[in-house]
């Protein structure tokens, strides 16, 4: 594979981890009442969905502020940095340095863009 090819499929890579969280959407899960709808996280108390609540609204506010730019550099440093760095099977670094830089990206921008996010994740877990 020469290198304008491998260059190319890092590129298409890094754009599809970029672009594939922004397109996601997901719809209300309805069933039932009474029964436990797959993938609807269910509480027992209003104190746990407050919280709940509490710590989603943290988490948006830090994307909002700073965890998509944050996502979005960390994916192109970690492309960069895994590239570089396995340059016999670049792209097999290529593939790991994007999502892993994307992740550290994320949680790098979100502490930064909101620093209450930590202490209402703490917050969630520790209610009983």
């Amino acid at each position: 594979m020469n290198l304008i090819n491998r260059t190319a499929a890092s590129t298409l890579i890094a754009a599809a981890m970029i672009a594939g969280p922004g397109i996601a959407q997901a719809g209300a899960a309805t069933g039932p009442p009474g029964q436990a709808v797959p993938g609807v996280h269910q509480v027992d108390s209003p104190e746990k969905q407050a919280a709940f609540e509490h710590m989603l609204n943290e988490l948006n506010l830090g994307w909002a502020n700073g965890g998509a730019a944050g996502t979005a550099i960390g994916s192109v440093a970690g492309l960069g940095i895994g590239c570089i760095s396995m340059f016999p099977g670049s792209l097999a670094g290529c593939i790991i340095g994007a999502p892993t830089g994307a992740i550290i990206g994320a949680l790098a921008g979100m502490a930064t863009g909101n620093p209450n996010a930590q202490k209402a994740i703490q917050d969630y877990i520790n209610t009983p």
